[in-house]
């Protein structure tokens, strides 16, 4: 029983949150040694006392502590029991973007299995920081998630949150409009220098990963490029598809029936590595910007004081749902790769790309709004 007390600093807070929930429990013992021969001031130190030879501290154990782990063992059925209601999955963009499609994805097996609806609401605007903060500000039972981004998660709410599940960490995918004269990374980046303002390119937000993936560009090849944020890659693309930018750095789950049907083109990825989904489309890296590598990543993520055991719960349901096939295969088309980091390995993975991305805003002068 102890390791489970002790296992984490996650059960710990657990273990700090049903000790604080049972005052009353440990109030009672404090009152039943201020009733007997020896009368305790109101704020003691327990472990100072002692009744017939034997310290008060001694006493709580012995009578507290049964209650404490049968608190303790109904946490564990009631998470077992998640959920008892549907479950609202905040979406801190507008439809069609990368966290949409993919949590259009999920969303129905994970219904499926909980036998409870789980319903994808959109917060969009402040680069996800409105629902990133609703979500922040919700309950922290588990029935408000957040399909979180790269720009979600920042040094200034990062301790509000807890992984539960990183869904994919990929690369994005360099597309045009049609008409832009280009064939690749290098063509674009020479045209950039002898039509100097005269390229725009879109992002979901300030601080986004299709905005910080500009923004390494732009520095690495030394051009200049205006750039638009929207409340989404959704919104960002409608827009290039009008012609009214001519560039974006998109997740490919978002363009990637654009780029088949012929609507945009496809000219790098940013990563390494050439991506399944666009086994013909080359890193950005092979035009000469030698060490250029950004990805964006989407996760689920959960208030910071969800117990332990619902949000273990949530996460081994999320993964055994990315384990299916038909799942998996709808990831892989899109260009999205399932992940299968546990919750610890998500966490220093959000901690690892903070600190490579606010070293880049700070040197490219980008303020979060």
């Amino acid at each position: 029983m102890w390791e489970d007390l002790i296992a984490g600093g996650r059960r710990l807070t657990l273990a700090k949150s049903l000790l604080d929930n049972n005052f009353k429990i440990l109030y009672f013992c404090k009152t039943i040694f201020k009733r007997s021969v020896m009368k305790l001031p109101t704020s003691c130190s327990f472990s100072k006392y002692t009744l017939g030879g034997v310290s008060a501290l001694s006493y709580i154990f012995l009578f507290c502590i049964p209650f404490y782990f049968q608190s303790l063992h109904a946490q564990s059925f009631h998470a077992q029991s998640f959920p008892l209601k549907p479950v609202t999955l905040i979406v801190p963009f507008t439809p069609a973007g990368g966290a949409d499609n993919l949590a259009r994805i999920l969303v129905p097996k994970l219904s499926a299995i909980w036998g409870q609806s789980v319903i994808v609401e959109y917060k969009p605007g402040a680069s996800g920081q409105i629902g990133a903060d609703f979500v922040a500000k919700a309950n922290p039972d588990g029935y408000t998630l957040l399909m979180a981004s790269t720009a979600v998660i920042n040094d200034k709410n990062v301790s509000k949150f807890t992984g539960i599940s990183l869904i994919s960490a990929d690369a994005y995918v360099l597309v045009i409009h049609p008409s832009l004269p280009v064939n690749d990374a290098s063509d674009l980046i020479a045209y950039a220098k002898s039509n100097l303002k005269k390229l725009s390119f879109g992002s979901s937000g300030i601080g986004a990963a299709s905005h910080l993936s500009g923004e390494l560009f732009k520095a690495r090849a030394g051009i200049d490029m205006l750039h638009v944020p929207y409340k989404g890659t959704g919104a960002a693309l409608r827009d290039l598809l009008a012609n009214h930018i001519q560039l974006m750095f998109a997740p490919t789950q978002t363009a990637m029936s654009q780029i088949q049907s012929g609507m945009i083109k496809a000219i790098g990825v940013t990563g390494t590595k050439s991506i399944d989904a666009l086994p013909n489309v080359p890193p950005i890296t092979n035009s000469g910007l030698s060490g250029y590598d950004a990805i964006g990543w989407f996760g689920i993520l959960a208030h910071v004081n969800i117990p332990y055991e619902i949000s273990k719960k949530i996460h081994d349901d999320i993964q055994r749902v990315m384990s299916m096939p038909e799942v998996r295969k709808s990831m892989n088309e899109k260009g999205a790769e399932p992940s299968n980091l546990t919750p610890t390995e998500f966490s220093s993975f959000i901690r690892q790309e903070q600190t490579k991305w606010t070293k880049l805003m700070k040197d490219a002068n980008i303020v979060i709004e």
